[in-house]
């Protein structure tokens, strides 16, 4: 079943990464990272966010593929990750999804946002402020389940 979605989700997320292919990087102190790297960055980790200055809570990666994000106020949800090209994408529903360009600077790393045509997006980076490799606490209560 994991599976039959992964593969659905990377052939949604083709597009988006043909088009986000065009950083141009020259002279610049940011670097986008490519999918191997991305893979070998993601898998097993869990990365620690802020948006905005605030906590955006955390996300276990697996290595094959499933991701768990505990949001601030303690809900859990489940999806998954790819990573195709210089893109990573989650998807975690309908409702829930979203690529981004993982970007390491001189400050660290952050997920920079892609519009569905797999060009940057207008809305703000999310700071990964610390890495891991600590799981994810969530108790069943607490989860919110994708339909």
């Amino acid at each position: 079943m994991i599976r039959r979605l992964f593969l659905s989700f990377a052939t949604i997320i083709g597009a988006i990464t043909t088009a986000a292919m065009s950083g141009d990087g020259a002279g610049t102190p940011e670097r986008i990272m490519g999918e191997q790297e991305i893979r070998s960055f993601t898998a097993g980790k869990t990365f620690h966010y802020t948006l905005l200055g605030e906590s955006r809570g955390a996300e276990q990666h697996f290595s094959d593929g499933r991701v768990t994000w505990r949001l601030p106020e303690g809900t859990c949800m489940h999806g998954i990750w790819v990573a195709r090209e210089e893109t990573l994408c989650y998807y975690y529903g309908a409702l829930r999804y979203g690529c981004w360009n993982v970007i390491e600077n001189a400050d660290g790393y952050r997920h920079s946002p892609l519009e569905l045509d797999g060009k940057p997006g207008s809305g703000p980076s999310v700071y990964i402020n610390r890495i891991s490799e600590e799981p994810i606490g969530c108790a069943p209560q607490q989860l919110a389940f994708l339909h």
